[in-house]
């Protein structure tokens, strides 16, 4: 039996992205969390677990999404043996940054790892979403989509389930801001609405069907207009302080965009690289959550490749 340590690098995505509830998803370049793994003679076992939020994340293997996500992986490939597992979270518990995600797809893609990649990855994404519906009490794959593959993803349908991927334009930039508040997915689906109405209905797949047309186009100028949400995150905006100042900042400084990111608390800004800096946009949000007394944390990156080995 190998005793060598398999690292694997799982980025933070944001979801929804406007109209794509439970549909569309997008992966960072950073930040990550990283998930490590050495084979042992049997069963599941967490020996470490560090970083923002580790106190919040549960040791027994059945309660944690990285081990629920390897163990399906594991049946699923009739695996002879057990895994010893170390978490390092890069992504905080409850940021709407797809922390819970990143520890699902980290844990299935660990395991396709060192079962000798003998899965699809649509098969690694179900095993994650799998995960995912443990700790949201509902699976859904629109945050392990994109950081299994990288890139923009698509949900066309869950039953049978089928993933699309569209590679986001070069010069589409990230702003990603974090205040100090947390939101649960759990609490986030809780206060949504149970029915919608048909304009309401009319408006999201207008807005949803431009956005793919736009990022398979570059045409950020379009991204800008077709990020747009008159069910969710007006439902969610009361769990998060500050959300309609925070996004009104990034667009005076130069975002084409500004939204609530996944369930939040984190906000989402999209910007062109050619044209305007992202460390204006993110110190514009982080002045609005600072000056109403509150940290937040920010990182300007890229759309990223999803989950690989370090």
């Amino acid at each position: 039996m190998s005793d060598e340590w398999v690292r694997i690098a799982a980025p933070a995505t944001t979801s929804n992205i406007g109209a794509g509830f439970d549909v569309f998803g997008l992966a960072f370049n950073e930040p990550c969390d990283i998930i490590e793994g050495r084979k042992i003679e049997s069963g599941i076992r967490i020996t470490s677990i560090e970083g923002p939020g580790a106190e919040m994340i549960p040791y027994d293997p059945e309660k944690n999404s990285v081990t629920i996500a390897l163990a399906e992986v594991l049946k699923r490939t009739n695996a002879d043996f057990g895994v010893e597992v170390k978490i390092t979270k890069g992504i905080r518990p409850g940021s709407g940054m797809g922390s819970s995600g990143a520890s699902s797809a980290g844990g299935a893609y660990l395991g396709h790892v060192l079962t000798g990649e003998k899965l699809s990855l649509t098969e690694v994404i179900m095993c994650a979403a799998a995960a995912e519906g443990y700790t949201s009490g509902t699976m859904h794959a629109d945050n392990v989509a994109p950081c299994v593959l990288g890139g923009f993803t698509i949900i066309r349908s869950y039953e049978p389930f089928e993933v699309l991927r569209v590679e986001p334009p070069k010069n589409l930039g990230l702003v990603v801001a974090l205040p100090d508040v947390v939101v649960m997915t759990a609490d986030s689906r809780a206060v949504l609405p149970e029915h919608v109405k048909i304009k309401d209905l009319v408006y999201h797949v207008g807005h949803a069907t431009s956005l793919v047309y736009a990022m398979m186009t570059g045409d950020l100028s379009l991204i800008g207009r077709a990020v747009g949400d008159v069910v969710f995150e007006p439902a969610r905006a009361k769990l998060v302080p500050h959300l309609k100042e925070a996004e009104k900042a990034a667009m005076a400084h130069g975002a084409i965009v500004s939204f609530l990111g996944g369930s939040g608390p984190c906000v989402m800004s999209f910007y062109d690289k050619d044209t305007h800096k992202g460390d204006v946009i993110a110190e514009a949000v982080k002045k609005v959550y600072n000056e109403n007394g509150l940290k937040c944390d920010v990182w300007v990156t890229d759309c990223g490749a999803g989950c690989r080995r370090l």
